[in-house]
């Protein structure tokens, strides 16, 4: 069955998620032996052309798939440490990837999800045809970790992180991707159903409400990926050197950071503008 990695990146003024997902997509391509495709839209890919990095794309990516924008008004503030701003999340075509995968059995990743590891290997071994992150874990501990991190509302149905998935093309994925546009469709009426804030439309809430249901709205015993080890946007990262990431972090309500550092582990890095600070750095690494 042949395998590979699929991204999505869509740019907006603020962030450059094309140049992100070559650092992306080369270190999944590097530690876990897989090809790796970019779905993306005609005016990312003419930026990536505008500045030079089309050619490096085509030859890290196996496919470059064409699909259209996300038109959804879909904003969120974004951190960069101690500033914020507002930007587009263009985030809302995720169902389609059942359709447009090259790959008969797909590892779906963001695009500031960095695989320092092969941790992600064995799974492809798993017999299951969807396997979806399964939790949240912050660099820190629990000491930053809220009840809506580990459930999508007061209703107690677990958060899943669709950081990570993992699915074969069969027709049980065909319907639950399916399932996931609906809710996407109908995002206001499945909020006032599970109680989760509709005001942002988010790929982790939609994936585990379709979960849900596909398992007769109980919690499922199928196996899942590791739960998402993160870096909030909030903390930066600081440095890069030989697959050891450094960073800023605020572990308490303070001013002060502390600095850590994570070698050799997969991390969702959600600080996109200290990604772009040590986008140099990071391609060394591949």
């Amino acid at each position: 069955m042949k395998k590979g990695i699929l991204i999505f990146a869509h740019n907006n003024r603020q962030i450059d998620y094309a140049r992100m997902s070559l650092v992306t997509g080369s270190l999944a391509k590097k530690n876990l032996g897989v090809p790796v495709s970019l779905a993306t839209d005609p005016s990312t890919v003419e930026w990536m052309r505008e500045s030079n990095i089309f050619d490096k794309a085509s030859e890290i990516f196996d496919h470059i798939i064409i699909v259209n924008r996300p038109q959804e008004n879909n904003n969120r503030k974004f951190f960069d440490g101690k500033e914020n701003f507002v930007a587009p999340f263009n985030n809302g075509n995720r169902s389609s990837v059942w359709e447009i995968t090259p790959y008969e059995h797909t590892l779906l990743i963001d695009s500031d999800y960095f695989v320092l590891s092969d941790n992600l290997s064995k799974y492809w071994q798993v017999d299951a045809d969807l396997l979806i992150g399964s939790g949240y874990n912050d660099i820190v501990g629990e000491s930053r970790t809220g009840y809506l991190d580990r459930y999508i509302s007061d209703t107690g149905v677990k958060m899943l992180w669709a950081t990570t998935v993992m699915f074969k093309k069969t027709q049980s994925t065909k319907i639950f991707f399916e399932l996931v546009q609906h809710i996407k469709d109908n995002y206001r009426h499945f909020a006032d159903v599970y109680r989760f804030n509709p005001l942002m439309f988010r790929n982790d809430i939609a994936f585990s409400v379709a979960r849900h249901i596909m398992y007769g709205f109980e919690q499922d015993a199928e196996y899942s990926l590791p739960p998402i080890f993160s870096v909030t946007d909030k903390d930066m990262l600081y440095d890069v050197d030989a697959n050891k990431f450094t960073f800023l972090i605020t572990p308490t309500m303070n001013d002060q950071y502390c600095i850590t550092t994570v070698k050799d582990k997969d991390v969702h890095i959600m600080n996109k503008q200290s990604i772009s600070r040590n986008f140099d750095k990071l391609m060394e690494l591949v």
